[in-house]
C-alpha cells in the first residue's frame, strides 16, 4: 500500500510559491481524481512540466499521464511561450525557455476545461563549501553522519532541501532547514544518516557520498515542510502555490554539488 510520503514522491517534482497559498483538502482513500501538476525549473535548464492523475490511496497501479493539454510559460515583461509535449513521453512538456536567477516565472497550464497557474522564482545558488564525515560520540557509543558547511547570503532569508546518496543510493532521509537566527553565517549542518535507508549498512571508509543542497524560495520549503509533516504524523492538507484546485507544485530552485569517496581525513569528531 502507498504511504503518504510515496504518494508526495511520485505525484510530485516540487517547487516553489506564488504570493497565494493555498490548502488542498485531499480524502486519500474516496477523492475524486485530481489533476496532478508536477513542474520545475532551475538555473539554465528549461522548465519540465509532468501532468497526472491522482488515484485511490490503494491504487497501486501507474498514474495516469494527460495528453494535450497546453501550457504557457511566461515572465513578466519579456514574453511566453508554450511548452511542447515529448512525442516519445505523453504527458510531459518541455519549454524552449532557460532559467535565470532572479527572475519570477508564471505557469499556465490548461486542462480539461480548467486552468491552474502558479508562480515561482529562481534563488540565487548557494555552494557547498565542504564536504565531511561527522562523528557523533555518545556516552560508549558513536556512529558516522555527512555533514556540509556553506556561506549563507546575508540581508535576506534562504530555505535548502539536501539529498543525500551513498554509492549511489538516494536516502529516504529528509533535509530541509532555513537561515533562522544563521542568517549570512557559516552554516555546518550535520544529514544525520539512518543506516535503515542503506540497507542497515553503516557508513565506512570507502563509500561514495553525494550531496545536492538544492535553494529553495520560502513557498516550495513551506509547501516540503508540509508534505513532510503528513507523512510524519498523518493529515491531508498538502500546501500548494497552485490556484485552481490541482495538486502538485511549481518549483523553482537551485541546485550544488559535492561528493566525497570516504577515508580517514574526512573524519571529525564532537569530542
Amino acid at each position: 500500500m502507498k504511504n503518504v510520503y510515496s504518494i508526495v514522491i511520485l505525484v510530485i517534482l516540487v517547487s516553489h510559491f506564488a504570493a497565494c497559498e493555498k490548502i488542498v483538502d485531499l480524502n486519500l482513500e474516496s477523492a475524486e481524481p485530481k489533476i496532478v501538476i508536477d513542474a520545475s525549473i532551475t538555473e539554465g535548464e528549461p522548465c519540465t512540466v509532468i501532468l497526472t492523475k491522482s488515484q485511490p490511496f490503494t491504487d497501486n497501479s501507474p498514474f495516469k499521464r494527460i495528453s494535450g493539454a497546453t501550457i504557457r510559460l511566461s515572465t513578466p515583461g519579456r514574453y511566453t511561450e508554450t511548452l511542447q509535449e515529448r512525442y516519445e513521453e505523453p504527458g510531459v512538456y518541455i519549454s524552449q525557455m532557460k532559467g535565470v536567477v532572479g527572475r519570477t516565472y508564471k505557469l499556465e497550464v490548461l486542462v480539461e476545461d480548467n486552468v491552474y497557474e502558479a508562480s515561482s522564482t529562481i534563488p540565487q545558488k548557494v555552494y557547498i563549501n565542504d564536504l565531511f564525515i561527522y562523528e557523533i560520540r555518545l556516552g560508549d557509543g558513536s556512529w558516522y553522519s555527512p555533514c556540509i558547511a556553506f556561506d549563507d547570503p546575508p540581508e535576506e532569508s534562504n530555505y535548502y532541501y539536501t539529498i543525500v546518496s551513498v554509492n549511489s543510493k538516494i536516502l529516504n532521509s529528509y533535509y530541509l532547514t532555513d537561515d533562522e537566527n544563521r542568517n549570512g553565517k557559516l552554516i555546518e549542518r550535520i544529514l544525520y544518516y539512518n543506516k535503515e535507508d542503506n540497507d542497515d549498512e553503516d557508513l565506512k571508509i570507502g563509500d561514495q557520498i553525494d550531496v545536492v543542497l538544492q535553494t529553495l524560495d520560502k513557498g516550495m520549503y513551506t509547501y516540503y515542510k508540509s508534505l513532510f509533516s503528513i507523512a510524519a504524523n498523518g493529515g491531508t492538507n498538502p500546501i500548494t502555490n497552485i490556484s485552481g484546485g490541482a495538486l502538485g507544485c511549481f518549483k523553482a530552485y537551485n541546485p550544488s554539488y559535492m561528493s566525497i569517496s570516504i577515508d580517514w581525513s574526512h573524519v571529525r569528531s564532537n569530542k
